[in-house]
């Protein structure tokens, strides 16, 4: 990894994406839940009115020849049902655009439950350390692969982008030379069988390849990091 600090030791973040990641974090969970009830409860409504909308159709086509003013009450009924929907629409739309109803912050993506933020064009590349303490400051840790499935995640999101040669995770053997484990504490074959390249005394940070692999390097040398947390 080659070292991309700026001169001043500056760091480039998005305003929102800063101040959107901290807080309480009970009172956090509290809204997302509101905010997924509202966006529930108006989907369903949008549902029942268009159901209700095409059974009144259907009555009126079937009744319009048996009552003359039948055709005027359906009328008025199906443009009243109309307009809910059209209300219903426009009160989804609002909910789902609300920023207390994200499921991540700005700047996150969500996958599978989780929460990920890649690092690259969004913050200067850090040391293994600061990019751990940068993912604890935003409630989250450094990516712990658990499957194949997210494996396959991570290394789509590094194909789409040719800026991702490689990622800090959350994988160290500072504690016991040649013992690789994750910062949850797991051992590195908990998961899957992984076994890390060039692994050296002076080599105690892994980082995760475009093809899949995982190398062993120096935690002083700079580079892009990818953080994880629950959504």
């Amino acid at each position: 990894m080659a070292a991309n600090e700026s001169a001043d030791g500056s760091l480039r973040a998005p305003e929102d994406f800063r101040s959107s990641t901290c807080g309480d974090t009970k009172s956090l969970k509290k809204s997302h839940l509101a905010c997924r009830g509202a966006v529930a409860i108006a989907a369903i409504s949008l549902i029942t009115a268009i159901i209700l909308s095409s059974i009144l159709f259907a009555i009126w086509g079937a009744a319009r020849e048996e009552d003359p003013t039948f055709q005027n009450k359906q009328t008025e009924n199906l443009q009243q049902c109309q307009k809910q929907c059209e209300d219903l629409k426009m009160m989804l739309h609002l909910a789902t655009q609300d920023s207390r109803c994200r499921l991540c912050p700005e700047g996150w993506l969500w996958w599978r439950r989780h929460c990920y933020f890649f690092s690259v064009g969004l913050q200067e590349n850090r040391r293994w350390k600061e990019s751990a303490e940068f993912c604890q400051e935003h409630n989250s840790s450094l990516v712990e692969i658990k499957d194949d499935a997210e494996m396959d995640f991570l290394q789509g999101v590094m194909c789409n982008a040719t800026k991702f040669p490689f990622l800090w995770v959350g994988l160290t053997d500072s504690q016991q030379e040649g013992r690789w484990l994750w910062l949850s504490g797991k051992d590195i074959q908990d998961h899957l069988p992984l076994v890390v390249q060039w692994d050296s005394d002076d080599r105690d940070c892994a980082d995760l390849r475009g093809d899949g692999t995982l190398f062993a390097a120096d935690c002083e040398e700079y580079g892009p990091w990818a953080c994880k947390r629950e959504s």
